[in-house]
This record gives C-alpha cells, sequence and structure tokens, in this order.
C-alpha cells in the first residue's frame, strides 16, 4: 500500500515539474491573484518585473477604456448611457472629462448624426423605448454653436420635431434616440442646461 503512495506523490511530483518547466536560460514572469509568480531562470530581484508587469497591465486598462466607439472623420467618440435620467449638463461634462480628459461632443453632419444614432439605439435603457444624451453643442440666438463656440449648419431633418426652440434660456442641446429607426420622435433639441439625461456622448 505504502508503495502505492510512493508512486502517487512521485508522480504528481514529476507532473508538477512538467508543467513548470520552461526552456533552459529563460524566465517566465506573471502576475497572479496580485502577486509575482516566476518560473524558470530568473536571476533578477530588484522588483523590475513585477513593476514592468504592472504598468503593462494598467497600459492595457487604460488603452480598453479610451478606446473608440465611433471614429468619424479621425475623431473619437463614446457614450454613457444609463438607465434613469439623472445626468445634468455639468455632470455630464465631468464624466467626458473623465475619459482621457475627454469633451462633450460635436455632430458634424447628417452622416454623423446617423452613425450616432445606429451607435446608441443598442443602449436604450430595457424597458424604454428612447433615451436622451447630451452633447456640447449649444443653441443661441437662433444659431447652432459648435463646443468652440463656432456656428454650424444642420438640415432640418437631424431636429427633433418642433425643435429648435426660440427660449433663450434653452442654450444646450442634447439628442433623443427612439427605438425604432424610422420614428419621426427622434433628433436634436435644444433645452435647459439644468435638465437631466440618461447620459452622454464624448469626444475623446
Amino acid at each position: 500500500m505504502d508503495l502505492i503512495k510512493i508512486i502517487l506523490v512521485f508522480s504528481l511530483i514529476c507532473g508538477l515539474f512538467a508543467e513548470l518547466k520552461v526552456p533552459p536560460g529563460t524566465c517566465r514572469s506573471q502576475i497572479v491573484k496580485g502577486k509575482l509568480v516566476q518560473v524558470g531562470d530568473c536571476k533578477k530581484d530588484d522588483g523590475s518585473d513585477i513593476v514592468r508587469l504592472t504598468q503593462k497591465s494598467l497600459d492595457e486598462k487604460k488603452k480598453a477604456e479610451n478606446k473608440c466607439s465611433v471614429i468619424y472623420k479621425t475623431k473619437c467618440f463614446r457614450a454613457v448611457v444609463y438607465g434613469t435620467d439623472n445626468v445634468t449638463f455639468n455632470g455630464a461634462q465631468s464624466v467626458c472629462k473623465s475619459m482621457n480628459n475627454g469633451k462633450l461632443a460635436n455632430i458634424y453632419d447628417l452622416t454623423h448624426f446617423q452613425s450616432l444614432l445606429r451607435y446608441l439605439r443598442p443602449m436604450i435603457p430595457a424597458g424604454e423605448t428612447s433615451t436622451d444624451v447630451w452633447t456640447g453643442m449649444e443653441y443661441k440666438n437662433n444659431q447652432l454653436l459648435l463646443s468652440s463656440g463656432g456656428p454650424i449648419t444642420m438640415t432640418t431633418e437631424v431636429w427633433y420635431p418642433g425643435h429648435p426652440k426660440s427660449y433663450a434660456s434653452w442654450s444646450v442641446v442634447s439628442v433623443d434616440i427612439n427605438k425604432v429607426p424610422e420614428s419621426a420622435y427622434q433628433g436634436m433639441r435644444n433645452t435647459k442646461p439644468s435638465y437631466s439625461r440618461h447620459g452622454v456622448i464624448c469626444e475623446i
């Protein structure tokens, strides 16, 4: 019986060594459960490996966080949409700033507008027929403005029915997205900055 136990233990040890074995003169390092694990000929013990691996992990995470969801004319766009309309205009600015120091997005033309609608439609919260997000655009003195303050002209089909409104306090622009692509009840709306929306589209 003891002989069988010895054979089993020996087999287990051989299996572990076979799994850990790496070619001579090489060192394999990886972070496992927050700890540096090294296998092979690892002579360094100055902490440089864990620093390098940690930096690589952070770089990969940052790259994933800053990934563009929509690219239009070399510009990068990402949206954040919540289940409730709790994002004010000021709150939207903070959300975008947290994305690699981004800003609230501009919409540059009809093609760009349509690509953003396609991107945002699947983000409509469950149980809702539509959602709305802030942009960085403004509407002042009957003129649509980019976030830079420069004027821009858009075709009337990008506007929500009955918009733009001529009220002076309705100075910022959001976009409503309907679950039904053919619905007339979607588009850009000028509104008050104190109102809340479901989210924001950011330009990174």
